[in-house]
């Protein structure tokens, strides 16, 4: 007799009940998982951060200086301001004014294509300024302040810190001395 070889069918069904036990698994889990949700109950949760305080309308450097500590700390300075003819200039640092108020800036040098020259008598809109105090010195980017503007600085109970990228000079001022004329005021290209 001639032997015939006889393949055994392969059971699958093992695999069949593998994956239907996997998947049964994955949708108890995302049921009692869903139920959980359910149950849980909302809970009134106590404000314990300030919030935070518009800079722009309303706010001028004169509420800034009246009461330092409760805007020490905040990242939304955003005015228009001028900076003073009879102000004294640093490297890095200058003044600002408002309604007769004077607050002190101080510019993060960041690396920019065309730098921003400050100068008095100019007109300025800043946003995202930083108000910060003298604690903050070490930490302020770019290069270290030079001895002028770092003692300024020092001696106020609040300062503001702009980077460069978010001043904008709307009118032209005096321009410093030693800087081109050209650099002073934004020109119209026409």
């Amino acid at each position: 007799m001639a032997e015939i070889p006889v393949e055994k069918k392969s059971n699958l069904t093992w695999l069949w009940v593998l994956l239907g036990l996997i998947i049964l698994a994955l949708l108890i889990w995302w049921a009692v998982d869903d139920d959980e949700e359910e149950y849980i109950e909302p809970v009134a949760v106590e404000q314990t951060l300030p919030q935070p305080v518009a800079t722009a309308p309303g706010v001028t450097i004169g509420n800034i200086l009246g009461d330092p500590a409760s805007y020490v700390g905040r990242d939304d300075f955003q005015a228009e301001v001028t900076v003073p003819t009879d102000a004294e200039m640093t490297d890095r640092g200058f003044w600002i004014e408002d309604e007769g108020q004077r607050l002190f800036t101080i510019i993060i040098d960041g690396p920019m294509e065309e730098p921003k020259h400050i100068n008095p008598g100019q007109t300025l809109r800043i946003s995202q300024g930083m108000l910060r105090d003298s604690t903050y010195i070490p930490e302020i980017p770019g290069d270290p302040l030079d001895a002028d503007t770092r003692n300024i600085a020092q001696a106020q109970p609040v300062f503001l810190v702009a980077d460069e990228s978010n001043i904008e000079i709307l009118e032209a001022g005096n321009p410093q001395p030693g800087t081109d004329h050209a650099q002073t005021a934004p020109t119209d290209t026409m």
